[in-house]
C-alpha cells in the first residue's frame, strides 16, 4: 500500500505530505481545486510520461516522493533483479522534473531509468479514470484479467515454459540444419588435418635439433679446419701434446715414489691428463659427426618446412598442434553421428508441440469457462453501478496464421479482448470505443470486485468514477468501494457525498490565494470537519442546518 506522498512545486502545489491509510481514501473538493493534479503527481512518481509545464510557475523543478509498503511478491523479485534488497518492508520512489526538461529517477536513493520505474508502478498501482493511464485499453491486459479470474496462471506459466522449451529445440534444429548442409566440405577440411597432422609423426624439440644439425651443415668446412687442427696437436698418435703429457705423467710417479708429500700433486697431474686424453676422443669423435650424407642437408629442410606450416595452421607448439588434433577428432566424431542427432532433435521438438497444443487446449476451454463466468458476474455487478442495460462479453478466439491454421504462441491459442455495450441493442465493440471515463471506471470496479482476493495489483486508484451518475447509484459504487477495499487499498475522488460517507481515509483537496498565487492544499478530514464537507458536497452549504443533519445521517447510514 502507498503510505505517504510528499508533492513539491507541482502544478498549483506548492508543498503537501499526504499520509494514506488501509482501506478507501476517498479524496474531495470543489471543482478546479486541483484533485486530479494528485493523480498526475502519483502517475509521476509512477513512471508515465510528464511535460514540465507542471513545474510551478517560478520554480526550477518539481518533485515527488511515494513511501510503499510492500506486499506484492513481484515488487520484491523486482527488487531482487535489480540488486535492490527484497527483504525491505518500505519502498522508496522518488522523480524529479526540471523546467529544463530534465529529472532523475531514484528507487531506494539508487538512479534508475523512466523505463524501470514506469515497469515497477505498474506492479503496484492500477489508475483508472483519465483515457491514458487504462489499463483496460490494452487488450493484453484483458487476458491477464482472465486468466485471474479463473486463477488460471499456473496452467498459463506451463504453456509458457512450453512455449519456450519448443523455441529453443526449434532454434538447435535450425542450427544443426545450417551445419548439416556444410557438413561435407567440413569433414573434408577436418580429415585433411588429420592426416597431415598424423602422418607428420611430430615430437618435442624436434625443430630446434634439425635448426642446430642445419647450422653444422652450414659451417662444415670451418668446423672440419678446427678439429683437424686440434687432432693435430693433441693426439699421441700423431706425436702430439698428449705424447709429451704423458713422459711427463711418468716422471711424476716416480717424483711420488720418492717423496710420498708428492702422491696428491701427481694424482692431479693423472686427472688432467686423462681428462685431456677423454677430450681428444670427443674431438675425434666429432669429426666423424662432421660427415654429412649428399641428401640429408634438403631432407632436412624440407622437415623443417613441414614443421613450420603444421604450426602456422594448427598451432605454435606441439602440445597445441596434438590438443587441434584431439579437437579435429571429436569434431569428426560429431559430424558423423549429427544426422541421428538431428533426428533425435526433431522428435522431441514433434512430441513438445504435442504436449504444447495440448496444454493450450485445456488452457483455453479453461478460458472460455471462465469467460462466461466472468460475463455474468460483472453484468450483474454493473447493474448496481447505474448501468443496468450495459453487455459486457468476453470474446475468446484462436489466434490464425495467413492459410487459416491455428497458431499457439507465448499465451496459448487465443486472443482474449472484452468487449462492451452501453445500452440495450447496441452492438458489442472495444472498450476503448465505446465507454467513457466514467464507465471504464465502474466497469474496472465490476472487474475487480469479481476478481477481488485474486488481482495482485495492491493499489487501485479511481478518477470520474462518478461522472453521469447520481441517486440510488452513488450509494452502490460506494460499497462496491467498499468491499473491494477489503481486498486493496483504494484511491478515489469524487464528488458525490454518497460516495465519500465510505471513506476510512477522507482528504480535502482545496484551492486558495496567498500572496497573489494560487496554491492546492490537501487536509485530512476527521470529525465536524469531515460532517461539514459531506454537507457542502450534498447542496454546496457545509453550515445549513438541514445540509449537516443529512450529512451526519449518511455517515451514520454508511458505517453501520
Amino acid at each position: 500500500m502507498i503510505e505517504e506522498l510528499h508533492i513539491k512545486n507541482f502544478a498549483l502545489i506548492d508543498e503537501v505530505h499526504i499520509q494514506f491509510d488501509s482501506g478507501l481514501n476517498i479524496l474531495t473538493g470543489e471543482t478546479g481545486a486541483g484533485k486530479s493534479v494528485l493523480i498526475g503527481a502519483m502517475g509521476l512518481v509512477l513512471g508515465n510520461k510528464t511535460e514540465n509545464s507542471y513545474v510551478r510557475t517560478g520554480c526550477d523543478e518539481a518533485e515527488v516522493t511515494a513511501v510503499f509498503r510492500i506486499e506484492n511478491p513481484d515488487v520484491r523479485q523486482w527488487l531482487s533483479k535489480h540488486d535492490l534488497d527484497p527483504d525491505e518492508d518500505t519502498l522508496i520512489l522518488r522523480r524529479k522534473i526540471r523546467s529544463s526538461g530534465r529529472g532523475a529517477v531514484y528507487i531506494q536513493s539508487r538512479p534508475f531509468t523512466l523505463p524501470d520505474l514506469n515497469e515497477l508502478g505498474k506492479m503496484l498501482v492500477d489508475i483508472h479514470g483519465q483515457h491514458d493511464h487504462q489499463s483496460l485499453f490494452y487488450i493484453e491486459q484483458h487476458r491477464k484479467l482472465l486468466d485471474q479470474s479463473g486463477k488460471l496462471e499456473d496452467r498459463n506459466r506451463t504453456v509458457q515454459s512450453l512455449f519456450n522449451r519448443l523455441k529453443e529445440k526449434t532454434e538447435q534444429i535450425s542450427q544443426m540444419v545450417s551445419a548439416l548442409e556444410d557438413r561435407d566440405k567440413e569433414i573434408e577440411i577436418l580429415s585433411f588435418s588429420v592426416k597431415e597432422i598424423e602422418d607428420a609423426q611430430l615430437k618435442e624439440g624436434e625443430e630446434e635439433e634439425i635448426r642446430g644439425t642445419l647450422k653444422r651443415m652450414g659451417q662444415a668446412q670451418e668446423l672440419y679446419t678446427i678439429v683437424d687442427s686440434l687432432l693435430n696437436i693433441l693426439p699421441e698418435n700423431r706425436g702430439g701434446t698428449l705424447m709429451t703429457l704423458r713422459k711427463a705423467l711418468d716422471l711424476m710417479e716416480k717424483l711420488s715414489r720418492i717423496d710420498e708429500g708428492q702422491i696428491p700433486l701427481k694424482e692431479r697431474f693423472s686427472s688432467a691428463f686423462y681428462e685431456l686424453e677423454d677430450i681428444a676422443d670427443s674431438i675425434s669423435s666429432l669429426n666423424d659427426e662432421l660427415s654429412f650424407s649428399p641428401g640429408e642437408k634438403e631432407t632436412l629442410e624440407d622437415r623443417l618446412a613441414l614443421l613450420r606450416r603444421l604450426s602456422r595452421k594448427y598451432g605454435s607448439t606441439v602440445s597445441e598442434i596434438e590438443e587441434y588434433l584431439k579437437e579435429c577428432r571429436q569434431k569428426l566424431e560429431d559430424l558423423d553421428n549429427s544426422s541421428d542427432r538431428l533426428n533425435a532433435l526433431k522428435v522431441e521438438r514433434t512430441a513438445l508441440e504435442d504436449e504444447l497444443i495440448s496444454q493450450a487446449k485445456v488452457l483455453s476451454n479453461e478460458r472460455k469457462n471462465a469467460g462466461a463466468e466472468l460475463e455474468e458476474m460483472v453484468s450483474k455487478i454493473l447493474v448496481p453501478l447505474g448501468m443496468p442495460s450495459a453487455h459486457f462479453s468476453v470474446d475468446i478466439t484462436q489466434k490464425s496464421g495467413e492459410k487459416g491454421q491455428a497458431l499457439c504462441g507465448l499465451n496459448g491459442l487465443d486472443r482474449v479482448e472484452f468487449l462492451f455495450s452501453a445500452n440495450k441493442g447496441e452492438p458489442l465493440k472495444a472498450l476503448k470505443d465505446v465507454a467513457s471515463g466514467g464507465e471504464i471506471s465502474r466497469i474496472m470496479l465490476a472487474i475487480k470486485t469479481a476478481l477481488a482476493g485474486t488481482d495482485q495489483i495492491p493499489i487501485l486508484v479511481f478518477d470520474e468514477i462518478d461522472s453521469g451518475i447520481g441517486g440510488e447509484v452513488a450509494p452502490s459504487i460506494g460499497r462496491h468501494m467498499k468491499k473491494l477495499a477489503g481486498f486493496h487499498q483504494i484511491l478515489c475522488i469524487t464528488h458525490l457525498a454518497s460516495i465519500a460517507v465510505y471513506a476510512d481515509n477522507h482528504i480535502k483537496v482545496k484551492k486558495s490565494e496567498r500572496e497573489n498565487r494560487t496554491l492546492t492544499d490537501l487536509f485530512a478530514l476527521t470529525g465536524q470537519d469531515r460532517v461539514s464537507e459531506v454537507a457542502r458536497m450534498l447542496s454546496g452549504d457545509s453550515q445549513g442546518e438541514a445540509s449537516l443533519t443529512h450529512a451526519e445521517e449518511l455517515l451514520r447510514s454508511a458505517s453501520s
